[in-house]
């Protein structure tokens, strides 16, 4: 049985990055760059969502509650009141007007000018894509010092039901798949680079430490098997602002 997710962006809206203006969709100039500050409305785009999601293991959200949220526009938080969740399957910002609410029809515009901080966690949009530079992808900062930067991408993916291994019968039911992927700067530089989660990639970060940093890794059994253990090394070795 296929199952099909998909989402449909019924409004969009544009700004004019290179001036003190932001403009809507018909272009006309609308509001200063100090209104626009004030007028989250205008960060928003509507969606109109197709999903069927019966028979699916999991959730296509790591975290389903609405968190009262901050937005940031070009560096300056919003004074608006917010609640924002991040949608890591559509990998997009939903926005809600309370945390009980079940389902979003807007969510927060995708530009690098726009950011937003959920609960603990800080979303940043990027451009990670070589082939196509506008495509952005949110990001969470999980460590910065004054010498580094980590990023983590959190990301479900749809997995298909598919018949079950030779003589269990029947199949393996649909599913959302848990992906992870961390990202490096040196300090608060905007290059980013993809960090493996291995001892070797990991080590050569600490050039002035790495005999210390492989002792540590050895005495607590520490196996880089994935990004927690990664945070934790940055936490120990890192020195924190």
């Amino acid at each position: 049985m296929k199952i099909k997710l998909h989402t449909l962006i019924l409004l969009t809206f544009s700004f004019h990055t290179m001036g003190q203006s932001y403009a809507d969709i018909t272009g006309a100039q609308r509001f200063s760059s100090s209104r626009a500050l004030d007028d989250f409305s205008n960060l928003k785009s509507n969606v109109s969502e197709n999903e069927k999601i019966d028979d699916i293991k999991g959730s296509m959200y790591f975290n389903t509650n609405f968190e009262e949220s901050t937005v940031v526009f070009k560096g300056v938080p919003l004074s608006e009141k917010t609640f924002l969740r991040y949608n890591p399957y559509n990998d997009y910002i939903e926005i809600g007007k309370n945390t009980s609410q079940k389902t979003a029809s807007s969510i927060l515009t995708k530009s690098e000018n726009v950011e937003a901080q959920i609960g603990s966690d800080f979303y940043k949009p990027f451009s990670l894509n070589s082939k196509d530079k506008k495509e952005l992808s949110y990001l969470v900062r999980i460590f910065s010092d004054q010498n580094h930067t980590l990023y983590l991408r959190m990301s479900k993916k749809f997995i298909d039901e598919k018949p079950a291994p030779s003589g269990i019968g029947g199949f393996l039911p649909a599913r959302f798949e848990d992906k992870f992927k961390l990202f490096y700067s040196p300090a608060e530089k905007s290059i980013l680079t993809e960090l493996k989660a291995n001892k070797k990639s990991i080590v050569k970060l600490f050039p002035e430490d790495q005999s210390r940093l492989k002792k540590y890794m050895s005495e607590n059994n520490i196996k880089l098997k994935d990004y927690k253990d990664v945070l934790l090394v940055f936490e120990k070795f890192g020195n924190k602002q």
